[in-house]
């Protein structure tokens, strides 16, 4: 038998904590990564070359980078500036889980400034000059034409970067923070017994991988109903032929 149950039951509060700590990661990490990544996604798209080269640097280095080599660099290089103990950094950067997330963050906002710049660009220019012809100031063609638009364009790709972080967290495990894949390697320690965590670890990311893409087409379909009411009958259709 491959996997143990009797491991597998006795060791079940572990994964579950585990699984709360890696879902608390990714709820972080969107949070902070979109908080980041708004402004230089605006800033991609500036007139000023200034800004625009900026955001083409932050891009490309926390997209290029290994998470990785971030977390490294934020966890164990950053204690070493001199004099940083002594600042309020210090609070922030003593612990191992803000430093995880600031370092999944950064790394989830390279990729997620692209995908929102590239929304943003995509947004039909005829229905911005409207909105401006109609008398809306630039808040309100922000919140009500160029928003909902880059969401609509933007919604699969983005579902596609949640999928990435919820993977990207396993990591966090090189600096002591237990998560799943930090569970399952405690698991291990303990019994020996390698399959059956790794195994009940990979059904966890799968169930959590299918809500997530639930959730996303759902969201799709919500913003953009006309593409489903083409598809779907296509769809039916082509199962009757069949």
């Amino acid at each position: 038998m491959i996997m143990d149950v009797e491991t597998l039951v006795a060791n079940l509060p572990l994964l579950w904590a585990g699984a709360l700590k890696t879902l608390e990661l990714m709820i972080y990490t969107l949070a902070g990564g979109f908080l980041i990544a708004l402004p230089v996604a605006f800033a991609r798209n500036s007139r000023a070359a200034g800004q625009r080269a900026f955001a083409h640097a932050f891009i490309f280095v926390f997209r290029g980078a290994p998470l990785l080599v971030i977390i490294y660099l934020l966890y164990y290089g950053l204690p070493q500036i001199p004099g940083i103990k002594e600042t309020p950094v210090w609070l922030l950067i003593e612990r191992p889980m803000p430093v995880a997330v600031f370092a999944l963050s950064l790394n989830s906002a390279g990729f997620l400034a692209e995908i929102i710049a590239g929304a943003l660009r995509n947004v039909p220019a005829g229905e911005v000059e409207a909105a401006r012809a109609f008398g809306l100031g630039r808040l309100q063609v922000l919140w009500r034409i160029v928003a909902p638009n880059a969401a609509r364009l933007g919604i699969r790709a983005y579902g596609n970067e949640v999928v990435f972080v919820l993977k990207g967290t396993a990591v966090v495990n090189f600096i002591s923070i237990t998560d799943l894949i930090g569970a399952t390697n405690q698991i291990y320690f303990n019994t020996f017994d390698r399959i059956t965590p790794l195994l009940a670890a990979g059904v966890i990311y799968l169930v959590v991988v299918f809500v997530i893409l639930t959730v996303i087409r759902r969201i799709e379909r919500r913003l953009t109903p006309w593409v489903y009411a083409r598809i779907e009958p296509a769809m039916r259709a082509r199962e009757a032929r069949a």
